[in-house]
């Protein structure tokens, strides 16, 4: 199986929400934001980092992007293309990680329309009004 090496610049976009690619990703150096928008508000709901996989989700229900990932800094990754992927695994695993992808969506939207309400969680450090206005208009170019 070949896999391609995919490198980012510091504030590259490597996917947008609704975009249709499906291939998998492991971060080999550098740092993600994963984030999802609501109007002009950029809400970070995940910082990725080296030995990390990313594009879980459409991988496993073919889906379209779930959410805008930027990279942080020069970052390094491993694409792995799905269709290669799928032929190795067996049938039950991939019905385990479409109910899987289902219901991480599901709480993904609850982000998208609610926000987090917990301001301390420490696992995700919110966005300033400089880093929303930045990000935003990376994404919307």
């Amino acid at each position: 199986m070949e896999y391609e090496q995919v490198k980012l610049k510091q504030d590259q976009v490597l996917c947008r929400e609704g975009d249709k690619e499906n291939d998998l990703y492991i971060i080999e150096t550098g740092e993600l934001l994963v984030c999802i928008r609501k109007g002009s508000q950029v809400t970070p709901i995940a910082y990725l980092g080296e030995g990390e996989y990313i594009g879980e989700l459409s991988f496993f229900d073919d889906k379209p992007r779930g959410a805008d990932i930027i990279a942080l800094k020069p970052t390094t990754l491993m694409k792995i293309p799905a269709e290669e992927v799928r032929k190795n695994f067996p049938s039950w695993m991939g019905t385990l990680g479409h109910v899987m992808s289902s219901k991480i969506r599901k709480l993904d939207d609850v982000i998208r329309q609610k926000g987090i309400k917990k301001a301390s969680a420490e696992s995700i450090k919110p966005l300033d009004v400089a880093q929303q206005t930045k990000y935003f208009q990376i994404l919307s170019k």
